[in-house]
């Protein structure tokens, strides 16, 4: 008897450890509030945005509230207490609402939609079967040829979508082992880094690195798409390797595929299945392509949601069964980032950086460190839209090599589920928690920016990138 008060009682005793842990989070931010009150150079709405940033940090990190709370207690206070203390009458309501279906939004939820089409006709599990049979029934090998997939198609496509596709393909894999082995989560934490490092790959491979080369472009160094790649592919090979290791080993992925089938299935071939892999395709071609026909991929990514709603094959209760709560995550991070624009924090905090007391690497290691922390709590295209026109300010030169570095490491700054848009697709699969994405993400995030800033500074100087 007294087993089972006890089991009743677990879940009412960690609601309140949340709520307990919520409130540690709420008294810290406003510590820190109070600490920074009296100094520091911050204005009124800088304050209230750093707040703010400590506060969503915190419950993001220790999952003390469901993460999409989070994501409205940010939009919250950006209306009801950050914009009344701006004196600026452009900074309205709207400003905030706008990055809960901003043009990323709009890519998220095409690739869902992608998702559920192939799933509904089960043509992921068909993909699923025969990656399978490739791997000969070896799990890590498996592990491996989905990476080295997604890390390749993650620098020709947006890494999103190239996450969002191949998440369609191991899921259904994943849902073949037992609850509770460690494997699925190594599995489903493939995607994200793989496809995180292979967008280091190409110009095209993640916007930090095309808004690079466009400042790298005013400034009269722009490298060639090669030179590029030269720079970036050999990261891309070494970050993929480790990320295996470190997958790995963490969540013991080994041995062989054991009760799961991999023959062909049987499908039954239909005017709906046409339809999906041709608007599937086109999805595909219109992201590949928006240099040519000059539209964002937000709005290619409606061609699924027009075409598989407006012909039936995805209906009301396919749309009910999206993942919202990640869209919502992620619409929160880019309101925060908004937040800590208008505010002045983001500038203030760069223009704190001791830049005037380092030669070229020091200070491309400086605003690489502060790139990374930033691109864990928010957007990474945001932060490099906020920190390369500063850099683009500064007075050493060369400056390319530090654009670059800043590049990488958004892109690596992988320990969160809103660090990136793949990470936030991962875990939206419902295999992951806060914790099983932060331990890997921080050992990567840290190997990688680390060889970037070592290995890769002296091939970047040997291939005359400087």
């Amino acid at each position: 008897m007294h087993e089972t008060t006890t089991k009743e009682m677990s879940p009412m005793t960690r609601q309140i450890a949340k709520f307990a842990l919520t409130l540690v989070v709420l008294f810290v931010g406003g510590g820190c509030l109070w600490v920074i009150s009296g100094g520091w150079g911050l204005s009124e709405p800088a304050r209230v945005a750093f707040v703010m940033l400590v506060v969503a940090a915190g419950l993001w990190i220790t999952e003390a509230v469901p993460l999409f709370v989070t994501s409205f207690s940010i939009l919250y206070l950006s209306i009801v207490w950050l914009q009344p203390v701006i004196a600026d009458d452009k900074v309205t309501n709207t400003l905030f609402l706008a990055p809960f279906f901003s043009d990323i939004i709009l890519l998220f939820l095409g690739g869902f939609v992608l998702s559920a089409a192939l799933h509904k006709f089960h043509l992921d599990e068909q993909m699923a079967r025969w990656i399978i049979r490739r791997s000969g029934g070896s799990l890590p090998r498996l592990m491996f040829g989905v990476m080295a997939v997604t890390a390749f198609l993650s620098m020709w496509l947006s890494n999103t979508a190239t996450a969002a596709m191949m998440l369609s393909l191991i899921l259904p894999i994943v849902k073949e082992f037992p609850a509770g082995t460690p494997a699925r989560k190594g599995l489903v934490l493939s995607i994200p880094f793989a496809a995180n490092a292979g967008g280091l790959g190409t110009p095209i491979g993640s916007p930090p690195n095309a808004i690079a080369m466009r400042y790298m472009q005013e400034l009269g160094n722009e490298p060639t798409f090669g030179t590029w790649m030269r720079v970036g592919v050999p990261l891309v090979i070494l970050v993929v390797i480790i990320a295996w290791g470190v997958l790995r080993v963490v969540y013991r992925v080994r041995g062989n595929l054991e009760n799961i089938s991999c023959e062909p299935l049987r499908l039954t071939f239909s005017p709906g299945i046409v339809l999906v892999v041709l608007g599937t395709l086109a999805t595909i071609i219109g992201w590949l392509t928006g240099g040519y026909h000059g539209f964002s991929p937000g709005t290619v990514s409606l061609i699924p949601l027009i075409l598989f709603f407006g012909t039936g094959i995805l209906n009301v209760r396919d749309l009910r069964n999206l993942s919202w709560d990640v869209l919502l995550v992620m619409g929160g991070g880019l309101c925060l980032c908004t937040a800590m624009s208008v505010s002045g924090l983001a500038s203030w905090v760069v223009e704190q950086l001791p830049t005037d007391r380092f030669e070229l690497y020091g200070v491309m290691v400086v605003f690489g460190v502060l790139a990374c922390f930033m691109s864990s709590v928010m957007s990474n295209t945001a932060t490099a839209n906020l920190i390369m026109p500063i850099v683009l300010g500064l007075s050493i030169t060369p400056l390319t090599p530090v654009l670059v570095g800043v590049a990488f490491a958004c892109s690596l700054a992988m320990a969160l589920p809103i660090s990136t848009p793949p990470n936030a697709m991962a875990f939206a699969s419902g295999e992951l928690k806060t914790t099983d994405m932060l331990k890997p993400g921080l050992v990567l995030t840290v190997v990688g920016v680390a060889l970037a800033y070592t290995v890769g500074y002296w091939w970047w100087d040997l291939i005359g990138l400087f």
